[in-house]
């Protein structure tokens, strides 16, 4: 019996489909780049905190590949002034970086501060700058032609400061709505798919701003309007903790007095579209001079992260040390002040397996385990 019509009908669609789609939904990832905080990078990638499972057990994790936030995506970063959205955002270019990748950083704001980006991993002398005062259609033009150039990392900073042509031309006493919703609305589908296309991550921050005559919920939005909320594949939000136990204090080597080098932030996982929903805040240091009291913990996170330290319900193991309780384990490491052995173990492993480490690890001395940390007044 010969095929019906239909069926003749169907095998013309699947052979005209061919043309321009491919069977099976499978995609692959052109890599990812690390924020440098591993419990972060983790949820983001597998939703779990990595303190709370067995890594050998987690499907797919494999200490030798790079986790974090997928290259070819749109990340929004937002907060209020102060939370450490910048600092966030120079420890993935300074990742970039390591991992060989071109890095460019927009600055709207005329706020780019070199120590900062150094201190959190970022090669100055390799970073692309963009400072000019344009308006933001022609910053955007100016994003596709640096994704057609072979830069993989592009950092505005920020959304809130990109001024439209039509306000930058505009009388000062004129009044507009929407402008920079109706720019953005009309741009990142296309820069999205360019990014898509060329594996470029986009990573936006954004600012914290409160709605008028709102008096009930939350009256604080993100400006850029809903296009951009629905266009990011990840959206972190960074809120400083303004409790002075957050602050990190250092006693100061002259007067000694205590010496503020850092703080603590919460960073919440509002939206992410790579693992399952993590509905609890992280916190993380943010630091203002290149020392870090909080090394064994960095330390721990890392070992980890590299499969150094092993766990077994809840006992951790490193080299014959076995202690319950990942507090305790860090305890441990400083009233025994073996902090330096765990980093050498930790950089001799990285060595080996050609692992890239977070900025704290490789710029800790020696020097740094003799300091005295106080957290909070």
């Amino acid at each position: 019996m010969g095929k019906s019509k239909k069926s003749n009908s169907n095998d013309d669609i699947f052979k005209n489909l061919k043309s321009f789609c491919q069977k099976g939904a499978r995609t692959t990832s052109p890599g990812n780049i690390p924020t440098g905080h591993f419990v972060l990078d983790f949820i983001i990638q597998y939703g779990q905190n990595p303190t709370k499972v067995d890594l050998n057990k987690v499907e797919g994790y494999d200490p030798a590949k790079t986790i974090g936030i997928p290259l070819g995506k749109l990340v929004e970063i937002f907060g209020e002034e102060g939370g450490g959205k910048s600092s966030l955002a120079y420890r993935i270019a300074g990742y970039a970086q390591k991992l060989g990748h071109e890095v460019l950083w927009i600055d709207v704001e005329r706020s780019f501060q070199e120590n900062l980006a150094y201190i959190n991993g970022c090669d100055i002398d390799r970073l692309y700058l963009y400072d000019k005062f344009d308006f933001g259609e022609e910053i955007i033009n100016n994003m596709f032609i640096s994704m057609e150039s072979g830069v993989k990392v592009i950092i505005l900073d920020s959304v809130a400061n990109m001024v439209p042509k039509a306000l930058m031309e505009a009388d000062t006493e004129k009044e507009f709505m929407g402008l920079l919703p109706r720019l953005l609305s009309k741009s990142l589908g296309k820069l999205v798919t360019k990014a898509e296309e060329h594996g470029v991550l986009l990573v936006f921050i954004n600012q914290l701003r409160e709605k008028i005559n709102q008096t009930w919920g939350d009256n604080r939005t993100s400006p850029g309007g809903h296009s951009l909320h629905h266009n990011a594949s990840l959206r972190l939000r960074i809120d400083k903790m303004n409790s002075k136990d957050a602050d990190i204090y250092v006693p100061d080597p002259e007067t000694e007095e205590d010496m503020l080098i850092g703080r603590h932030s919460r960073v919440s996982i509002i939206k992410n579209r790579f693992a399952k929903p993590y509905r609890e805040s992280l916190e993380v240091p943010i630091y203002y001079e290149a020392y870090f009291p909080e090394i064994e913990e960095i330390a721990f996170d890392t070992g980890r992260q590299i499969k150094l330290i092993s766990v077994y319900k809840g006992v951790f193991n490193w080299e014959g040390l076995k202690i319950e309780g990942r507090k305790n384990f860090i305890d441990h490491i400083v009233k025994e002040k073996i902090t330096n052995s765990l980093i050498e173990a930790i950089k001799f492993k990285a060595s080996e397996d050609e692992l890239i480490l977070p900025p704290e690890i490789v710029l800790y001395g020696p020097e740094g385990n003799d300091e005295t940390v106080v957290t909070g007044k």
